[in-house]
Parts: structure tokens; sequence; C-alpha cells
């Protein structure tokens, strides 16, 4: 494979071999590996660290690594950030994996080709592994676009992440922004909270602040058309997946065939939009309504299987 990958880990050295081993398997370019620092008030954390660190010794003498082992502890916002920022002051484009993010192998070559296909095409903001959907919608497309970007797992270029800020967002741009990508208040005040608290420092995390440049930039992203990312940290050592009954935990993963199917028009599945937006905004009623269209268009494309072999339709 000719892409570089960035791993992003911390202290968790079971999950930081088990995908450093997928990504060795894969055959990078080249491996970059970012370790955050211990905290100071959590001394037991100092072998961890360790443990995860010396990972670097599973890496073959074929591929070529870098490390960025910090000594200090930098948390989830400024300690990814800045690994992703280090990542790409020396690579042109990428794929970005954190330890709790298991790919299937075919991520690695998925992210490659359309990393190539749009290197230039600046409405595109990044490549993600997820599909969230549990095999519930089949599309004949290998992906989709969409207006959010979710990054268990991910592939971007230099271009898009020129810009990026983790914190110091100005309120009036941020409402602004927000006013222009939706129609319903709730969701202005939902994301609102999210990315200024996260820019703030309220909340640890790096994400919220990603998407919001998207959107500021008018990008969509790509997501497959199966799911190729399990996230296998949900459990009480997590700092934001510590639910271990959580419907997102641990998704079965699914290989996407080749050679690709390139959507023919630029367009934004409205029923994928809708599941992410009852996902964001949780309101049983709207999940037991979309609940019901998802089990009526998975008989459908059954159906459809049983008469005439059709893989399934368009949505």
């Amino acid at each position: 494979m000719s892409v570089p990958v960035l791993l992003i880990a911390f202290n968790r050295p079971d999950l930081a071999e088990k995908t450093l081993m997928r990504m060795i398997e894969a055959n990078p370019s080249k491996i970059y590996f970012a370790v955050d620092g211990a905290r100071i008030d959590k001394p037991e954390e100092l072998a961890k660290v360790k443990q995860v660190r010396n990972l670097t010794s599973l890496i073959p003498t074929s591929i070529p690594y870098e490390v960025r082992f910090s000594d200090t502890n930098h948390g989830c916002r400024e300690g990814v950030s800045s690994a992703i920022t280090w990542f790409f002051s020396k690579e042109e484009s990428g794929i970005i994996l954190e330890d709790d993010c298991f790919p299937d192998l075919s991520f690695f070559p998925f992210c490659e080709e359309l990393l190539i296909k749009y290197k230039d095409d600046h409405q595109i903001g990044m490549i993600s592994g997820d599909n969230f959907f549990r095999n519930k919608i089949h599309l004949k497309d290998s992906y989709f676009y969409s207006t959010y970007f979710h990054i268990w797992g991910w592939a971007t270029w230099r271009r898009a992440w020129n810009g990026y800020q983790s914190t110091g967002i100005q309120h009036e741009e941020l409402y602004s922004v927000l006013s222009k990508k939706f129609f319903f208040k709730r969701q202005i005040l939902k994301w609102y909270n999210w990315i200024n608290g996260s820019s703030s420092g309220k909340v640890d995390t790096w994400d919220h602040q990603w998407t919001f440049h998207n959107w500021k930039e008018n990008r969509i992203s790509i997501m497959p058309n199966v799911n190729l990312i399990s996230n296998i940290g949900f459990r009480s050592d997590g700092t934001h997946t510590i639910d271990e009954n959580s419907q997102l935990a641990n998704l079965d993963l699914d290989s996407i065939p080749f050679p690709l199917v390139h959507p023919k028009k630029r367009k934004l599945k409205f029923l994928y939009h809708i599941f992410v937006e009852v996902n964001y905004y949780p309101n049983k009623i709207y999940q037991l309504v979309f609940n019901l269209i998802l089990n009526y268009l998975e008989f459908k494309s059954s159906l459809l299987i049983l008469i005439n072999g059709n893989k399934g339709e368009k949505f």
C-alpha cells in the first residue's frame, strides 16, 4: 500500500497492539505512532503508556516508522489534534486510526483509492470507514456522500486539515455557520453546545471542531456502503466510550468489494441523513418511526433478492 497511516494511542496496550498488527498486515508505506504522556495524578498509567510505546518492537524492518511520544499529558483534545497536525506536517495525505478503532483489511485499499481519486476535489473533506446502518440499507454504489463526519477510522489530506482549530472558535462565526447549515433551532443549539463546549475546553475532545471546520468550508464526506470499522474500546477504561451496551460498540465488520463502484451523481442520501439526525437528537417517537422504515426497506431488499437476485435498491 502506498499510503501512510497514523496510530494514536495512550494507555490501553491490548487495543493498541491489535490495531497496530492490523496496520502491519496492510503493509502501509510508513507508520506514524503518537502516544500521549501519562497523567500526573495517575502514576499507575506510566507502566501502561510504556507498554504501548514498546509496541514499536512489533513493526517489521520492511516498514519505516516515526514516533511522537509526549513527555506530558495533553488530553483528548490537544493530544489527538496535535498528533494529526504532526502527521500532516510530514505527509500530504493518509489514514488515521485511534487505538480502539479496529478496521477490516479492505478499509486500507478503500481509503487509498479514494485519497487518490479525490486528492484535488476540495468539496470532499474526508473518507470515513464507518457505516452505522448495520446492513439494513443496501446500495449498489460502494460509498455515499454525507454532510456528517465520522472519525472512527478515516482518511484525509493536508489541504483539508489546514486551518483546523481545536480552540478559539468565535461564537458569532459558529452561530452563523450553524444557522446556514440547519433549519431547526434544536439542531443549531445542539451543535452549538457541542462545538463551543469542545472548543472552550468544557469537553475534552477534538472531533466536534473537525466537523465545524468542514462545515465552515462547505465540505462533505465519503462513507462506505458497509461498515469497515469496529470500535472495540467501549469499556470502563475508555474516556468517552464507556457504555459497553451501546448500540455502536463492537459493530460487526464487513469487507467492501473491489473494484469500487463510484456514484454517478454527487448527491446526499436523504434517508441516511434522517438516520443520523435520529441518533444525534434522540427522540423515542422519531426512533420508532425510523426503525419501522428500516425494517420495511430491509424486507423490500430481501424480497427483491429472492425474486430476481437484485442486490438491493438505491435509496
